[in-house]
């Protein structure tokens, strides 16, 4: 991988660099592990960690090269070779979500440093020619939301267990957490790393949820949003923090869920936790559903309710519309629903006029 040895220009007289070919590999090791970090600071489990630096190191050893080496025809020859192989579009897509995540990480943090070693930028690898974008067949299929008379007989099912619990705080957390995924559409990481600062009780009608780390598009990082406390979250939120969070820390500040000691809840703890509750309480295997479940129940709840696909849309924090549209899966009465709403609501509309005009 790499030169054995690498030159500079000084003075117009090539000059053999400090800088050996086991240098650079032991600095290329040095930044991935830096890399590494940071994404547990955010909050990734190490499965997912392990696997992008799977994909890292593949991409290196196809590539033959420092990753400050790499080209874009690198990447093309990269990205054709995953074609080849019969790779879906999504898995093609999550490779170069990684790599250009990488590059971002390293021109952030690190390209002065390599500026400095060898007098050479952080490459670019994307542009319009061989990005890879969400599309519709991007998607494993429709994603089904549980059965109303299911989630009733859990969150039920839940509240029973609380009452017998040998370990009360945790069952009460984890209702507290599932709960709250249902009623506000928010994915597992964003309401992971939630802090009991994101729950502002003091704005809007009756408070809204800071999402500092919502799922960004195309590399763009992560975004933020304002999501309101609708049917009753509000309460939820109040009951936990008051009776239930000040079981594992007396801490007023810091992570809104955490585990037995005292850190951060994880996401990949907080999905497993949801199974196996299932579980449990009886259910069967056609039956258990998933955190992305909850998030299209809100969906489907909401449009049900009249909300439109432009308000969802923001309430999930999703940047195309088209997104947003797959995750509603209204029951077959919905356009009478629709239909009646309107109605309702030009009649309202009529009987006010009529008066006004009185």
């Amino acid at each position: 991988m790499g030169n054995k040895h690498l030159f500079t220009v000084v003075n117009n007289k090539q000059e053999m660099s400090l800088s050996t070919y086991e240098d650079s590999r032991e600095f290329q090791a040095k930044l991935m592990g830096l890399w590494e970090q940071q994404q547990r600071v955010l909050g990734y489990t190490e499965e997912t960690i392990a696997l992008g630096t799977k994909c890292l190191n593949e991409f290196l050893d196809i590539s033959n090269k420092f990753i400050w080496e790499v080209t874009m025809e690198d990447a093309d020859s990269f990205y054709l070779g995953l074609v080849g192989r019969g790779l879906a579009y999504s898995t093609r897509r999550k490779y170069q979500s990684t790599i250009s995540t990488f590059l971002d990480y390293l021109k952030t943090r690190h390209a002065h440093e390599i500026w400095e070693r060898y007098k050479i930028q952080v490459p670019n690898l994307l542009d319009k020619f061989n990005r890879y974008y969400h599309r519709k067949d991007d998607y494993d299929g429709q994603v089904i939301p549980p059965r109303p008379e299911i989630l009733e007989r859990f969150w039920h099912g839940m509240k029973e267990e609380m009452k017998r619990a040998r370990k009360y705080n945790t069952v009460a957390r984890d209702y507290a957490l599932f709960r709250m995924m249902e009623l506000t559409g928010l994915r597992t990481h964003e309401i992971i790393m939630m802090d009991v600062k994101d729950c502002r009780f003091d704005l809007g009608e009756k408070g809204k949820v800071h999402v500092r780390f919502g799922k960004g598009s195309k590399g763009s990082g992560f975004k933020r949003r304002w999501v309101p406390m609708l049917d009753d979250v509000d309460l939820l939120l109040k009951w936990y923090l008051k009776t239930v969070r000040p079981l594992f820390t007396s801490d007023d500040e810091g992570p809104l869920f955490l585990s037995e000691n005292r850190e951060r809840l994880n996401k990949h703890t907080a999905r497993k936790s949801l199974g196996r509750r299932q579980k449990k309480l009886g259910f069967t295997d056609a039956e258990v559903f998933s955190p992305h479940q909850l998030r299209h129940s809100f969906a489907t709840r909401q449009t049900e309710l009249g909300v439109d696909l432009l308000t969802l849309k923001e309430l999930l924090g999703h940047a195309d519309v088209a997104t947003t549209f797959n995750y509603s899966n209204p029951g077959s009465d919905h356009v009478e629903k629709r239909v009646r709403m309107a109605q309702e609501k030009w009649r309202k509309h009529l009987l006010n006029f009529d008066k006004e005009g009185e």
